[in-house]
Protein backbone atom coordinates (compact mmCIF):
# COMPACT_ATOMS: atom_id res chain seq x y z
CA UNK A 1 0.00 0.00 0.00
CA UNK A 2 1.40 3.50 -0.81
CA UNK A 3 2.88 5.39 2.14
CA UNK A 4 1.51 8.65 3.50
CA UNK A 5 4.40 10.61 1.98
CA UNK A 6 3.55 9.18 -1.43
CA UNK A 7 -0.04 10.31 -1.05
CA UNK A 8 0.85 13.82 0.12
CA UNK A 9 3.46 14.21 -2.64
CA UNK A 10 0.66 14.22 -5.22
CA UNK A 11 -0.88 17.39 -3.74
CA UNK A 12 -0.02 21.03 -4.30
CA UNK A 13 0.97 23.36 -1.44
CA UNK A 14 -2.53 24.78 -0.99
CA UNK A 15 -3.99 21.25 -0.67
CA UNK A 16 -1.38 20.35 1.95
CA UNK A 17 -2.26 23.44 3.97
CA UNK A 18 -5.97 22.55 3.80
CA UNK A 19 -5.18 19.11 5.27
CA UNK A 20 -3.06 20.68 8.00
CA UNK A 21 -5.98 22.98 8.86
CA UNK A 22 -8.35 20.04 9.26
CA UNK A 23 -5.87 18.13 11.41
CA UNK A 24 -5.14 21.18 13.58
CA UNK A 25 -1.45 21.18 12.64
CA UNK A 26 0.36 24.51 12.81
CA UNK A 27 2.93 24.34 10.03
CA UNK A 28 6.36 25.88 10.60
CA UNK A 29 7.67 25.36 7.09
CA UNK A 30 6.62 27.35 4.06
CA UNK A 31 8.27 25.52 1.15
CA UNK A 32 6.21 22.63 -0.34
CA UNK A 33 8.69 19.79 0.23
CA UNK A 34 9.31 20.84 3.83
CA UNK A 35 5.58 21.20 4.45
CA UNK A 36 5.05 17.68 3.06
CA UNK A 37 7.64 16.15 5.43
CA UNK A 38 6.33 18.08 8.44
CA UNK A 39 2.73 17.13 7.70
CA UNK A 40 3.51 13.43 7.14
CA UNK A 41 5.39 13.26 10.45
CA UNK A 42 2.59 14.91 12.42
CA UNK A 43 -0.21 12.85 10.85
CA UNK A 44 1.64 9.62 11.70
CA UNK A 45 1.38 10.37 15.43
CA UNK A 46 -0.95 7.85 17.07
CA UNK A 47 -2.28 10.44 19.51
CA UNK A 48 -3.15 12.99 16.82
CA UNK A 49 -4.54 10.33 14.51
CA UNK A 50 -6.89 8.99 17.19
CA UNK A 51 -8.10 12.51 17.98
CA UNK A 52 -8.89 13.31 14.35
CA UNK A 53 -10.35 9.86 13.62
CA UNK A 54 -12.50 10.10 16.73
CA UNK A 55 -13.99 13.38 15.52
CA UNK A 56 -15.21 11.84 12.23
CA UNK A 57 -18.93 11.33 11.70
CA UNK A 58 -20.03 7.65 12.10
CA UNK A 59 -20.53 7.25 8.33
CA UNK A 60 -16.94 8.35 7.59
CA UNK A 61 -15.40 6.32 10.42
CA UNK A 62 -17.32 3.23 9.32
CA UNK A 63 -16.23 3.72 5.73
CA UNK A 64 -12.55 3.84 6.76
CA UNK A 65 -12.82 0.71 8.90
CA UNK A 66 -14.71 -1.09 6.14
CA UNK A 67 -11.95 -0.15 3.72
CA UNK A 68 -9.34 -1.51 6.13
CA UNK A 69 -11.25 -4.82 6.23
CA UNK A 70 -10.67 -5.04 2.46
CA UNK A 71 -6.88 -4.87 2.98
CA UNK A 72 -6.98 -1.09 2.77
CA UNK A 73 -8.16 -0.69 -0.83
CA UNK A 74 -11.15 -1.10 -3.11
CA UNK A 75 -11.90 -0.23 -6.75
CA UNK A 76 -12.30 3.52 -7.05
CA UNK A 77 -15.61 3.19 -8.87
CA UNK A 78 -17.05 1.08 -6.04
CA UNK A 79 -15.71 3.52 -3.45
CA UNK A 80 -17.41 6.46 -5.15
CA UNK A 81 -20.65 4.55 -5.55
CA UNK A 82 -20.65 3.71 -1.84
CA UNK A 83 -19.41 7.01 -0.42
CA UNK A 84 -20.31 9.59 -3.08
CA UNK A 85 -18.57 11.04 -6.13
CA UNK A 86 -15.52 13.26 -5.82
CA UNK A 87 -16.12 16.50 -7.70
CA UNK A 88 -13.26 17.41 -10.08
CA UNK A 89 -11.58 20.55 -8.73
CA UNK A 90 -8.48 22.46 -9.69
CA UNK A 91 -6.63 24.87 -7.37
CA UNK A 92 -8.78 27.86 -8.32
CA UNK A 93 -12.08 26.13 -7.68
CA UNK A 94 -10.80 24.64 -4.42
CA UNK A 95 -9.82 28.10 -3.24
CA UNK A 96 -13.22 29.47 -4.17
CA UNK A 97 -15.52 26.68 -2.89
CA UNK A 98 -13.35 25.33 -0.03
CA UNK A 99 -14.54 21.66 -0.29
CA UNK A 100 -12.33 20.66 2.66
CA UNK A 101 -14.60 22.72 4.90
CA UNK A 102 -17.84 21.92 3.05
CA UNK A 103 -17.57 18.33 1.73
CA UNK A 104 -20.69 17.10 -0.06
CA UNK A 105 -20.31 13.44 0.90
CA UNK A 106 -18.17 10.94 2.79
CA UNK A 107 -15.77 10.45 -0.12
CA UNK A 108 -14.93 14.16 -0.19
CA UNK A 109 -14.58 14.32 3.59
CA UNK A 110 -12.03 11.47 3.66
CA UNK A 111 -10.25 12.78 0.55
CA UNK A 112 -9.72 16.33 1.77
CA UNK A 113 -8.65 15.15 5.22
CA UNK A 114 -5.95 12.97 3.67
CA UNK A 115 -7.37 9.69 4.99
CA UNK A 116 -7.89 8.22 1.52
CA UNK A 117 -5.89 8.46 -1.71
CA UNK A 118 -6.40 7.44 -5.31
CA UNK A 119 -3.81 5.49 -7.28
CA UNK A 120 -3.32 2.92 -10.01
CA UNK A 121 -2.15 -0.23 -8.24
CA UNK A 122 -1.21 -3.70 -9.46
CA UNK A 123 -3.28 -6.66 -8.33
CA UNK A 124 -2.82 -10.17 -9.74
CA UNK A 125 -0.68 -8.78 -12.58
CA UNK A 126 -3.41 -6.28 -13.52
CA UNK A 127 -3.24 -2.49 -13.13
CA UNK A 128 -6.38 -0.87 -11.80
CA UNK A 129 -7.47 2.36 -10.11
CA UNK A 130 -8.11 1.99 -6.39
CA UNK A 131 -9.11 4.05 -3.38
CA UNK A 132 -6.55 3.27 -0.67
CA UNK A 133 -5.60 4.05 2.91
CA UNK A 134 -1.91 4.99 3.44
CA UNK A 135 -0.01 2.17 5.09
CA UNK A 136 0.74 4.25 8.24
CA UNK A 137 -2.99 4.67 8.89
CA UNK A 138 -3.73 0.96 8.47
CA UNK A 139 -1.76 0.26 11.64
CA UNK A 140 -3.59 2.98 13.58
CA UNK A 141 -7.17 2.16 12.59
CA UNK A 142 -9.19 -0.18 14.86
CA UNK A 143 -9.81 -3.67 13.50
CA UNK A 144 -13.58 -3.64 13.82
CA UNK A 145 -16.09 -0.80 13.88
CA UNK A 146 -18.15 0.25 16.84
CA UNK A 147 -21.84 -0.28 16.17
CA UNK A 148 -22.33 3.48 15.99
CA UNK A 149 -19.57 3.68 13.34
CA UNK A 150 -21.22 1.27 10.93
CA UNK A 151 -22.82 2.93 7.92
CA UNK A 152 -26.58 2.36 8.02
CA UNK A 153 -28.09 -0.19 5.66
CA UNK A 154 -30.24 1.80 3.27
CA UNK A 155 -33.09 -0.63 2.69
CA UNK A 156 -36.52 1.03 2.78
CA UNK A 157 -39.27 -1.33 3.90
CA UNK A 158 -42.62 -1.71 2.13
CA UNK A 159 -46.01 -2.09 3.79
CA UNK A 160 -47.79 -5.42 3.49
CA UNK A 161 -50.76 -3.71 1.85
CA UNK A 162 -48.61 -2.61 -1.10
CA UNK A 163 -47.34 -6.11 -1.92
CA UNK A 164 -48.86 -8.95 -3.93
CA UNK A 165 -47.15 -11.89 -2.26
CA UNK A 166 -46.33 -15.14 -4.03
CA UNK A 167 -47.35 -18.33 -2.22
CA UNK A 168 -44.84 -19.29 0.44
CA UNK A 169 -42.79 -22.33 -0.56
CA UNK A 170 -42.33 -23.36 3.06
CA UNK A 171 -40.97 -26.85 3.50
CA UNK A 172 -42.33 -28.17 0.19
CA UNK A 173 -38.79 -28.81 -1.03
CA UNK A 174 -38.75 -31.90 1.23
CA UNK A 175 -41.76 -33.37 -0.56
CA UNK A 176 -40.43 -32.46 -4.00
CA UNK A 177 -37.09 -34.13 -3.29
CA UNK A 178 -39.02 -37.26 -2.31
CA UNK A 179 -40.87 -37.05 -5.65
CA UNK A 180 -37.60 -36.51 -7.50
CA UNK A 181 -35.92 -39.55 -5.93
CA UNK A 182 -38.85 -41.81 -6.80
CA UNK A 183 -38.97 -40.41 -10.35
CA UNK A 184 -35.26 -41.11 -10.83
CA UNK A 185 -35.80 -44.70 -9.71
CA UNK A 186 -38.57 -45.08 -12.29
CA UNK A 187 -36.87 -43.12 -15.11
CA UNK A 188 -39.63 -40.49 -15.00
CA UNK A 189 -37.56 -37.30 -14.56
CA UNK A 190 -38.68 -35.82 -17.89
CA UNK A 191 -42.36 -36.31 -16.97
CA UNK A 192 -42.19 -34.33 -13.72
CA UNK A 193 -42.82 -30.84 -15.22
CA UNK A 194 -46.00 -32.03 -16.96
CA UNK A 195 -47.31 -34.03 -14.02
CA UNK A 196 -46.52 -31.44 -11.35
CA UNK A 197 -47.13 -28.25 -13.31
CA UNK A 198 -43.74 -26.92 -12.13
CA UNK A 199 -41.14 -25.74 -14.64
CA UNK A 200 -38.23 -27.94 -15.68
CA UNK A 201 -35.66 -25.50 -14.23
CA UNK A 202 -36.96 -26.19 -10.71
CA UNK A 203 -36.49 -29.95 -11.02
CA UNK A 204 -33.05 -29.44 -12.56
CA UNK A 205 -32.06 -27.24 -9.62
CA UNK A 206 -33.19 -29.93 -7.17
CA UNK A 207 -31.26 -32.51 -9.18
CA UNK A 208 -28.06 -30.45 -8.97
CA UNK A 209 -28.64 -29.80 -5.28
CA UNK A 210 -29.07 -33.52 -4.63
CA UNK A 211 -25.85 -34.32 -6.48
CA UNK A 212 -23.89 -31.64 -4.63
CA UNK A 213 -25.08 -32.99 -1.26
CA UNK A 214 -24.05 -36.57 -2.16
CA UNK A 215 -27.62 -37.88 -2.21
CA UNK A 216 -27.26 -39.35 -5.72
CA UNK A 217 -24.67 -41.68 -7.24
CA UNK A 218 -22.91 -41.28 -10.58
CA UNK A 219 -25.95 -42.79 -12.36
CA UNK A 220 -28.34 -40.26 -10.80
CA UNK A 221 -29.87 -42.86 -8.54
CA UNK A 222 -30.65 -42.19 -4.86
CA UNK A 223 -27.94 -43.41 -2.49
CA UNK A 224 -28.37 -44.70 1.03
CA UNK A 225 -27.84 -41.07 2.14
CA UNK A 226 -31.10 -40.20 0.37
CA UNK A 227 -33.00 -42.88 2.26
CA UNK A 228 -31.61 -41.58 5.54
CA UNK A 229 -32.63 -38.04 4.54
CA UNK A 230 -36.18 -39.17 3.71
CA UNK A 231 -36.45 -40.85 7.10
CA UNK A 232 -35.52 -37.74 9.11
CA UNK A 233 -38.26 -35.71 10.85
CA UNK A 234 -39.30 -32.74 8.73
CA UNK A 235 -37.69 -30.05 10.91
CA UNK A 236 -34.42 -31.97 11.13
CA UNK A 237 -34.44 -32.73 7.39
CA UNK A 238 -34.99 -29.10 6.39
CA UNK A 239 -32.26 -27.83 8.74
CA UNK A 240 -29.86 -30.47 7.41
CA UNK A 241 -30.70 -29.48 3.84
CA UNK A 242 -30.19 -25.74 4.43
CA UNK A 243 -26.94 -26.13 6.37
CA UNK A 244 -25.50 -28.69 3.96
CA UNK A 245 -26.26 -26.38 1.04
CA UNK A 246 -24.74 -23.38 2.83
CA UNK A 247 -21.49 -25.33 3.29
CA UNK A 248 -21.40 -27.03 -0.10
CA UNK A 249 -18.41 -26.43 -2.40
CA UNK A 250 -20.11 -28.34 -5.23
CA UNK A 251 -23.26 -26.20 -5.49
CA UNK A 252 -22.32 -23.18 -7.62
CA UNK A 253 -24.98 -20.47 -7.85
CA UNK A 254 -22.84 -18.38 -10.20
CA UNK A 255 -22.68 -21.09 -12.86
CA UNK A 256 -26.37 -21.92 -12.35
CA UNK A 257 -27.77 -18.39 -12.77
CA UNK A 258 -29.88 -18.71 -15.94
CA UNK A 259 -28.90 -15.33 -17.38
CA UNK A 260 -25.15 -16.05 -17.17
CA UNK A 261 -22.81 -18.37 -19.05
CA UNK A 262 -19.52 -19.21 -17.33
CA UNK A 263 -16.77 -20.72 -19.47
CA UNK A 264 -13.14 -21.64 -19.03
CA UNK A 265 -11.17 -23.43 -16.33
CA UNK A 266 -11.08 -20.63 -13.73
CA UNK A 267 -12.09 -21.64 -10.24
CA UNK A 268 -13.70 -19.70 -7.42
CA UNK A 269 -14.80 -20.11 -3.83
CA UNK A 270 -18.51 -20.93 -3.80
CA UNK A 271 -19.00 -20.82 -0.03
CA UNK A 272 -17.59 -17.40 0.95
CA UNK A 273 -19.85 -15.21 -1.26
CA UNK A 274 -22.90 -17.32 -0.37
CA UNK A 275 -22.23 -16.94 3.35
CA UNK A 276 -21.70 -13.20 2.99
CA UNK A 277 -25.11 -12.74 1.37
CA UNK A 278 -26.70 -14.97 4.01
CA UNK A 279 -25.12 -12.89 6.79
CA UNK A 280 -26.53 -9.69 5.33
CA UNK A 281 -29.98 -11.25 4.88
CA UNK A 282 -29.91 -12.61 8.41
CA UNK A 283 -29.39 -9.06 9.73
CA UNK A 284 -32.69 -7.93 8.17
CA UNK A 285 -35.92 -8.04 10.19
CA UNK A 286 -38.16 -11.02 9.44
CA UNK A 287 -41.48 -10.67 7.64
CA UNK A 288 -40.58 -7.22 6.31
CA UNK A 289 -40.78 -6.51 2.60
CA UNK A 290 -37.72 -5.11 0.80
CA UNK A 291 -36.93 -4.56 -2.86
CA UNK A 292 -34.41 -7.01 -4.26
CA UNK A 293 -32.79 -4.15 -6.19
CA UNK A 294 -32.40 -2.12 -3.00
CA UNK A 295 -30.55 -5.06 -1.48
CA UNK A 296 -28.34 -5.36 -4.58
CA UNK A 297 -27.52 -1.65 -4.31
CA UNK A 298 -26.71 -2.06 -0.62
CA UNK A 299 -24.24 -4.86 -1.32
CA UNK A 300 -22.61 -2.73 -4.01
CA UNK A 301 -22.16 0.13 -1.54
CA UNK A 302 -20.97 -1.98 1.38
CA UNK A 303 -18.74 -4.61 -0.21
CA UNK A 304 -18.80 -4.79 -3.98
CA UNK A 305 -15.92 -7.30 -4.06
CA UNK A 306 -17.80 -10.04 -2.20
CA UNK A 307 -17.68 -12.32 -5.27
CA UNK A 308 -14.91 -11.04 -7.56
CA UNK A 309 -11.97 -8.81 -6.80
CA UNK A 310 -8.91 -7.47 -8.57
CA UNK A 311 -8.02 -9.38 -11.72
CA UNK A 312 -11.08 -11.63 -11.34
CA UNK A 313 -13.17 -8.98 -13.09
CA UNK A 314 -11.20 -9.62 -16.29
CA UNK A 315 -9.98 -13.22 -15.99
CA UNK A 316 -13.33 -14.86 -15.24
CA UNK A 317 -14.94 -15.60 -18.60
CA UNK A 318 -18.61 -14.75 -18.05
CA UNK A 319 -21.09 -13.75 -20.72
CA UNK A 320 -24.83 -13.39 -21.11
CA UNK A 321 -26.67 -16.61 -21.87
CA UNK A 322 -28.89 -15.06 -24.53
CA UNK A 323 -28.21 -15.01 -28.25
CA UNK A 324 -25.98 -11.94 -27.97
CA UNK A 325 -23.48 -13.80 -25.71
CA UNK A 326 -22.19 -10.41 -24.54
CA UNK A 327 -18.92 -10.69 -22.58
CA UNK A 328 -19.24 -9.28 -19.05
CA UNK A 329 -15.66 -8.27 -18.31
CA UNK A 330 -14.54 -5.48 -15.95
CA UNK A 331 -16.12 -3.87 -12.93
CA UNK A 332 -18.61 -1.90 -15.05
CA UNK A 333 -20.61 -5.13 -15.45
CA UNK A 334 -20.93 -5.67 -11.70
CA UNK A 335 -24.72 -5.54 -11.81
CA UNK A 336 -24.80 -7.97 -14.72
CA UNK A 337 -22.76 -10.56 -12.79
CA UNK A 338 -22.84 -9.97 -9.03
CA UNK A 339 -26.31 -8.47 -9.33
CA UNK A 340 -27.62 -11.52 -11.17
CA UNK A 341 -25.92 -13.81 -8.66
CA UNK A 342 -27.78 -12.09 -5.80
CA UNK A 343 -31.11 -12.08 -7.65
CA UNK A 344 -30.85 -15.79 -8.46
CA UNK A 345 -29.82 -16.65 -4.90
CA UNK A 346 -32.72 -14.76 -3.35
CA UNK A 347 -35.52 -15.24 -5.86
CA UNK A 348 -34.93 -18.92 -6.62
CA UNK A 349 -32.56 -20.85 -4.35
CA UNK A 350 -33.65 -19.28 -1.06
CA UNK A 351 -37.31 -19.32 -2.08
CA UNK A 352 -37.14 -23.05 -2.85
CA UNK A 353 -35.44 -23.71 0.49
CA UNK A 354 -38.26 -21.89 2.27
CA UNK A 355 -35.90 -19.21 3.62
CA UNK A 356 -37.30 -16.27 1.64
CA UNK A 357 -40.69 -15.30 0.22
CA UNK A 358 -41.08 -13.03 -2.81
CA UNK A 359 -43.80 -10.82 -4.22
CA UNK A 360 -44.52 -7.85 -6.48
CA UNK A 361 -45.32 -4.26 -5.61
CA UNK A 362 -48.81 -3.12 -6.57
CA UNK A 363 -48.79 -1.17 -9.85
CA UNK A 364 -45.05 -1.83 -10.22
CA UNK A 365 -44.87 -5.21 -11.91
CA UNK A 366 -41.10 -5.07 -12.47
CA UNK A 367 -40.21 -4.50 -8.81
CA UNK A 368 -39.57 -7.82 -7.12
CA UNK A 369 -39.72 -7.67 -3.33
CA UNK A 370 -38.75 -10.24 -0.72
CA UNK A 371 -39.00 -10.95 2.97
CA UNK A 372 -36.83 -13.15 5.15
CA UNK A 373 -38.77 -16.08 6.63
CA UNK A 374 -39.10 -16.37 10.42
CA UNK A 375 -37.15 -19.63 10.43
CA UNK A 376 -34.17 -18.20 8.50
CA UNK A 377 -31.79 -18.07 11.48
CA UNK A 378 -33.01 -21.37 12.88
CA UNK A 379 -32.31 -23.15 9.62
CA UNK A 380 -28.71 -21.97 9.37
CA UNK A 381 -27.60 -21.98 13.00
CA UNK A 382 -26.21 -25.27 14.40
CA UNK A 383 -27.96 -24.42 17.65
CA UNK A 384 -31.14 -23.15 16.00
CA UNK A 385 -34.55 -24.71 16.28
CA UNK A 386 -37.42 -25.16 13.87
CA UNK A 387 -40.86 -26.60 14.47
CA UNK A 388 -42.63 -28.41 11.64
CA UNK A 389 -45.58 -30.83 11.75
CA UNK A 390 -44.86 -34.50 12.32
CA UNK A 391 -45.27 -36.89 9.39
CA UNK A 392 -47.85 -39.12 11.03
CA UNK A 393 -50.78 -39.31 8.61
CA UNK A 394 -51.67 -42.67 7.00
CA UNK A 395 -51.84 -43.67 3.35
CA UNK A 396 -55.49 -43.98 2.28
CA UNK A 397 -55.76 -47.37 0.53
CA UNK A 398 -58.74 -47.99 -1.76
CA UNK A 399 -60.21 -51.40 -2.49
CA UNK A 400 -59.35 -50.82 -6.17
CA UNK A 401 -55.66 -50.18 -5.44
CA UNK A 402 -55.88 -46.38 -5.30
CA UNK A 403 -53.32 -44.82 -2.92
CA UNK A 404 -53.90 -41.25 -1.66
CA UNK A 405 -51.33 -39.35 0.41
CA UNK A 406 -50.72 -35.89 1.87
CA UNK A 407 -47.33 -34.27 2.61
CA UNK A 408 -47.70 -35.48 6.21
CA UNK A 409 -47.50 -39.12 5.17
CA UNK A 410 -43.91 -40.22 5.95
CA UNK A 411 -41.81 -39.34 2.92
CA UNK A 412 -39.99 -42.67 3.04
CA UNK A 413 -43.39 -44.40 2.67
CA UNK A 414 -44.37 -42.36 -0.37
CA UNK A 415 -40.95 -42.91 -1.95
CA UNK A 416 -41.30 -46.67 -1.61
CA UNK A 417 -44.99 -47.00 -2.52
CA UNK A 418 -44.69 -44.71 -5.56
CA UNK A 419 -42.39 -47.26 -7.17
CA UNK A 420 -45.17 -49.88 -7.16
CA UNK A 421 -47.83 -47.68 -8.77
CA UNK A 422 -48.83 -45.50 -11.69
CA UNK A 423 -48.66 -41.78 -10.89
CA UNK A 424 -51.93 -39.89 -11.31
CA UNK A 425 -51.71 -36.67 -9.23
CA UNK A 426 -48.73 -34.63 -7.99
CA UNK A 427 -50.01 -31.59 -6.13
CA UNK A 428 -48.63 -29.58 -3.23
CA UNK A 429 -51.21 -31.02 -0.84
CA UNK A 430 -52.20 -34.32 -2.48
CA UNK A 431 -50.55 -37.28 -4.19
CA UNK A 432 -52.56 -40.02 -5.91
CA UNK A 433 -51.17 -43.33 -7.20
CA UNK A 434 -52.84 -46.41 -8.68
CA UNK A 435 -51.72 -50.03 -8.38
CA UNK A 436 -52.12 -51.71 -11.79
CA UNK A 437 -50.84 -54.90 -13.42
CA UNK A 438 -48.41 -52.83 -15.49
CA UNK A 439 -47.07 -50.96 -12.46
CA UNK A 440 -46.65 -54.18 -10.47
CA UNK A 441 -44.86 -55.75 -13.43
CA UNK A 442 -42.52 -52.74 -13.65
CA UNK A 443 -41.86 -52.92 -9.92
CA UNK A 444 -40.99 -56.58 -10.22
CA UNK A 445 -38.48 -55.77 -12.95
CA UNK A 446 -36.79 -53.39 -10.47
CA UNK A 447 -36.44 -56.20 -7.96
CA UNK A 448 -39.42 -55.15 -5.83
CA UNK A 449 -41.66 -57.96 -4.59
CA UNK A 450 -45.29 -58.04 -3.54
CA UNK A 451 -44.27 -58.93 0.00
CA UNK A 452 -42.58 -55.54 0.20
CA UNK A 453 -45.77 -53.84 -1.01
CA UNK A 454 -47.92 -55.71 1.51
CA UNK A 455 -45.55 -54.80 4.34
CA UNK A 456 -45.67 -51.11 3.40
CA UNK A 457 -49.47 -51.10 3.14
CA UNK A 458 -49.83 -52.80 6.52
CA UNK A 459 -47.40 -50.36 8.15
CA UNK A 460 -48.56 -47.09 6.62
CA UNK A 461 -52.01 -47.83 5.13
CA UNK A 462 -55.48 -47.09 6.43
CA UNK A 463 -57.29 -49.37 6.89
CA UNK A 464 -54.40 -51.68 6.13
CA UNK A 465 -55.03 -53.75 2.99
CA UNK A 466 -58.75 -53.94 2.03
CA UNK A 467 -59.92 -57.56 1.45
CA UNK A 468 -60.74 -56.91 -2.21
CA UNK A 469 -57.25 -55.55 -2.85
CA UNK A 470 -55.68 -58.37 -0.86
CA UNK A 471 -57.50 -60.88 -3.05
CA UNK A 472 -56.53 -59.04 -6.25
CA UNK A 473 -52.87 -58.97 -5.29
CA UNK A 474 -52.93 -62.69 -4.50
CA UNK A 475 -54.56 -63.55 -7.86
CA UNK A 476 -52.11 -61.34 -9.76
CA UNK A 477 -49.18 -62.95 -7.95
CA UNK A 478 -50.47 -66.39 -8.96
CA UNK A 479 -51.96 -65.84 -12.42
CA UNK A 480 -50.56 -62.55 -13.67
CA UNK A 481 -52.83 -60.45 -15.92
CA UNK A 482 -56.31 -61.98 -16.08
CA UNK A 483 -58.35 -59.18 -17.62
CA UNK A 484 -57.49 -56.57 -20.19
CA UNK A 485 -59.38 -53.73 -21.87
CA UNK A 486 -58.16 -52.40 -25.16
CA UNK A 487 -59.59 -50.33 -28.05
CA UNK A 488 -60.46 -52.38 -31.14
CA UNK A 489 -61.75 -51.60 -34.66
CA UNK A 490 -64.65 -53.77 -35.82
CA UNK A 491 -65.54 -54.03 -39.51
CA UNK A 492 -69.25 -54.84 -40.06
CA UNK A 493 -70.45 -55.78 -43.56
CA UNK A 494 -74.00 -56.17 -44.86
CA UNK A 495 -73.45 -59.64 -46.33
CA UNK A 496 -71.27 -62.63 -45.33
CA UNK A 497 -70.19 -62.97 -48.96
CA UNK A 498 -68.45 -59.61 -48.77
CA UNK A 499 -66.37 -60.85 -45.86
CA UNK A 500 -65.36 -63.90 -47.90
CA UNK A 501 -64.30 -61.71 -50.83
CA UNK A 502 -62.28 -59.53 -48.44
CA UNK A 503 -60.49 -62.61 -47.10
CA UNK A 504 -59.43 -63.42 -50.68
CA UNK A 505 -58.03 -59.90 -51.24
CA UNK A 506 -54.55 -58.45 -50.57
CA UNK A 507 -55.86 -57.22 -47.21
CA UNK A 508 -56.55 -60.70 -45.85
CA UNK A 509 -53.55 -60.48 -43.47
CA UNK A 510 -55.10 -57.36 -41.91
CA UNK A 511 -58.16 -59.21 -40.63
CA UNK A 512 -58.24 -60.51 -37.11
CA UNK A 513 -60.74 -62.43 -35.00
CA UNK A 514 -64.13 -63.17 -36.62
CA UNK A 515 -67.00 -61.81 -34.51
CA UNK A 516 -69.89 -63.07 -36.68
CA UNK A 517 -70.93 -64.01 -40.23
CA UNK A 518 -70.36 -60.47 -41.44
CA UNK A 519 -68.15 -58.92 -38.69
CA UNK A 520 -64.41 -59.09 -38.15
CA UNK A 521 -61.67 -57.25 -36.20
CA UNK A 522 -59.24 -55.05 -38.16
CA UNK A 523 -55.66 -55.22 -36.92
CA UNK A 524 -54.15 -51.95 -35.68
CA UNK A 525 -52.38 -49.99 -38.41
CA UNK A 526 -54.16 -51.80 -41.26
CA UNK A 527 -57.11 -49.45 -41.67
CA UNK A 528 -55.81 -47.98 -44.92
CA UNK A 529 -55.15 -51.32 -46.60
CA UNK A 530 -58.65 -52.64 -45.69
CA UNK A 531 -60.21 -49.42 -46.97
CA UNK A 532 -58.35 -49.77 -50.30
CA UNK A 533 -59.37 -53.42 -50.66
CA UNK A 534 -63.04 -52.52 -50.12
CA UNK A 535 -62.74 -49.78 -52.75
CA UNK A 536 -61.40 -52.38 -55.18
CA UNK A 537 -64.58 -54.40 -54.46
CA UNK A 538 -66.67 -51.34 -55.27
CA UNK A 539 -67.61 -50.67 -51.64
CA UNK A 540 -67.46 -47.17 -50.17
CA UNK A 541 -66.62 -47.04 -46.47
CA UNK A 542 -66.01 -44.57 -43.66
CA UNK A 543 -62.94 -46.40 -42.38
CA UNK A 544 -60.34 -43.65 -41.64
CA UNK A 545 -56.94 -43.62 -43.26
CA UNK A 546 -54.51 -45.60 -41.12
CA UNK A 547 -50.76 -45.96 -40.83
CA UNK A 548 -49.23 -48.76 -42.84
Amino acid sequence: MPALKTLLASYDLAFLRDIAELWGIELQASERRSVLMELASAMSSRQLFEEVFGSLPPQAAGALIGLKALDGKMPWQAFEHAQGELRPMGPARRKREKPHRFPQNTAERLWYQGFVGRAVLQENETLREFAFIPEEFLELLPDSPRDEDLPPRQLPAWAEAKVIANPAHGDRVLDDLCTLFAALRMDMLEQLPRMSGIQTSYWQLLLILSKSLDLLDEHQQPKENARVFLGKPRSEALRWLAQSWANSHAFDELRMAPSLRCEGTWQHDTIAPRRKILEWLNALPNLTWFKVEDFVDDVFRQQADFLRSGADYNTWIISTSDASARLLHSFEHWRDVEGQYIRFLIAEVLVYLGMVRTGKLLNQSEDLVFQVSPGFSGLLSPDGSLELPEEAQPVLVGRDGKLEMTPLVPRIARYQLARFAEWHTLQADRYVFQLTPASLQAAGEQGLELKHLRALLRKYGKPGIPPALQKALARWEKNGLEARMEPLMVLRLTEPSLLEKLRESKASSCLGEVLGPAAVLVKPGCEGRVRAALHDLGILTDIPEGKE
